[in-house]
């Protein structure tokens, strides 16, 4: 999800690109349309509807959500998240390998897998206000032909920052 800023206020357009709330490091927010977070953006949106696309044609009528209660009440098979790796929650570096691959993975599976089980998954670690939110996963999803409620396109995305790496044993 991206902020997008409100339409009322002449200079509300001043706003557009700022970091969503909860994205700092060291205490200081980047714009997610800086550099790193627009190019990643825009690769990772391509390939979650190129995903989501795969995931639906062998599952007709696929039921999707990017709000944990629908999914957690069975109203939705699928329950699409971000997952924040960054930081402290950035596996601890391995070299380009596949080890250093699934060590991030299994950081995001781990703080999901923590979050289901302490009853948290609807807490976001990072939101957009006081702008609203433009969810691109509900795009995707809809872009993919899952069945998502369109009124998810303007709700936030559930995003879970992955707890700090720990060294390999």
């Amino acid at each position: 999800m991206v902020p997008v800023s409100p339409v009322g206020p002449a200079d509300s357009w001043k706003t557009l690109g700022q970091a969503r709330q909860g994205e700092t490091v060291d205490g200081r927010s980047r714009p997610w349309s800086a550099g790193a977070g627009s190019g990643s953006l825009a690769t990772g949106l391509v390939q979650l509807a190129w995903l989501l696309e795969r995931v639906g044609s062998g599952m007709p009528g696929l039921r999707c959500t990017t709000k944990p209660e629908p999914w957690l009440a069975g109203e939705a098979e699928l329950f699409v998240w971000e997952a924040f790796v960054s930081g402290t929650g950035k596996p601890v570096p391995a070299g380009i390998t596949q080890h250093a691959a699934d060590a991030a993975a299994a950081a995001a599976a781990d703080t999901f897998a923590d979050r289901l089980e302490d009853g948290s998954l609807s807490v976001s670690d990072v939101v957009c206000t006081p702008a609203s939110s433009f969810n691109l996963a509900a795009a995707a999803a809809a872009y993919a032909g899952l069945a998502i409620a369109s009124n998810e396109l303007r709700d936030q995305v559930q995003v879970y920052r992955t707890r700090p790496a720990l060294e390999p044993s």
